[in-house]
């Protein structure tokens, strides 16, 4: 997997500006074009000329990184709608947590939320000061049709990063079996069947981006998958958590909550949200396989 374009968002400030990094990171490892965009929710009287000041930091990230990084004029079309536009035919969008959100935006949801309902490609969402490449890579897998091309994809995005498949067992099974008075054995043993199979699962995944010839750590959780994901990252210490984001209305992600922005509040580390129908998944060359640690471990 190789990326071609990157967009990367900034309003310039500290938070965006590690975005920034990171984007210029990630597009310096792939021979990337970088693109940038300034979207601002509120308006910075510091920043009389934001265009001028883009540009500006598209050279200088061109000069420190050895790559071609281009300005994107921003056409006052409002941050979602410029970001999307953007976004179009690109490999990957980087952006800040954009956490705050305005009194118009209380019932679509803020910056962040519109951008992951609605981007075309994946997103990675920063929340930490980007000064090396990730060293650990946590993926989130639901063994779903696309989870082998969320794999191939989130390992590729820094191939010396070791990598941890990740799976958590939904309980709600064990709930019926439990409101059906089943013996603490039988939940047990359903409990060791599932982890089991789990297990078989994630053996098959990996072996689908010949993973298995190098060490490769897997672990299976059981419960909330938000919850579990943000237990395994905090024991691993992985700098970035990659999962599946499948588009629901936005009246769904108000009443229910995404698992990725319940995921972005319970970690401090960067997230990468894979849209579960991403056009672009198609391998477009071969890189190196990642380096992986051997691991099997179960997370109850």
């Amino acid at each position: 997997m190789r990326l071609q374009t990157i967009v990367a968002l900034t309003d310039f400030s500290t938070a965006a500006e590690h975005a920034l990094d990171r984007a210029a990171l990630l597009a310096a490892e792939h021979k990337a074009r970088l693109h940038l965009l300034f979207g601002a929710e509120q308006p910075d009287p510091k920043f009389v000329d934001p265009q001028a000041r883009l540009e500006q930091r598209a050279r200088q990230l061109a000069r420190r990184h050895d790559l071609p990084v281009k300005a994107l004029a921003y056409r006052g079309a409002g941050v979602v709608d410029e970001v999307l536009r953007a976004a179009v035919g690109a490999d990957l969008l980087v952006l800040d947590k954009r956490a705050h959100q305005g009194v118009e935006q209380l019932w679509r949801g803020g910056t962040l939320s519109q951008i992951l309902r609605r981007s075309p490609c994946p997103v990675l969402v920063v929340q930490r000061a980007a000064r090396e490449a990730y060293s650990h890579v946590l993926l989130a897998v639901d063994f779903s049709p696309a989870a082998d091309a969320m794999v191939r994809y989130a390992s590729g995005l820094d191939t010396a990063a070791a990598v941890e498949l990740f799976h958590a067992v939904d309980l709600r099974d064990e709930a019926k079996l439990r409101s059906a008075e089943a013996s603490a054995q039988a939940v047990r043993a359903w409990r060791a069947q599932m982890q089991r199979h789990a297990h078989d699962r994630l053996v098959r995944l990996s072996d689908a981006f010949e993973a298995r010839r190098n060490r490769v750590g897997m672990t299976v959780g059981m419960g909330d998958v938000a919850r579990q994901v943000a237990v395994q990252q905090e024991r691993s210490g992985a700098e970035l958590v990659a999962l599946m984001h499948r588009r629901r209305g936005w009246m769904l992600d108000l009443l229910l909550g995404s698992v990725a922005q319940r995921l972005l509040g319970d970690v401090g580390c960067d997230v990468l949200v894979y849209p579960h129908d991403y056009a672009g998944a198609a391998p477009r060359g071969t890189t190196a396989q990642p380096r992986v640690a051997r691991r099997w471990t179960q997370a109850i």
